[in-house]
């Protein structure tokens, strides 16, 4: 599961993009993972956070 937004507005130079996911690795644990930063830039900050159940993983996702 992965959600992407982004924030366009060439008025004001503003383009930034915001990206979080839910993927479950091999060794049965569940990663969230949160990415954001300028479009088309090659640096972006990324936050990846491991928990062993889904409900722990949502409740990461919703904050």
């Amino acid at each position: 599961m992965h959600s992407l937004w982004t924030n366009i507005d060439p008025s004001q130079p503003c383009f930034k993009f915001y990206d979080i996911g839910l993927d479950h690795d091999l060794f049965d644990a569940y990663v969230v993972s949160c990415e954001w930063g300028r479009i088309g830039a090659k640096n972006f900050r990324r936050k990846v956070a491991v928990f062993n159940s889904v409900d722990e993983a949502m409740t990461q996702l919703k904050h």
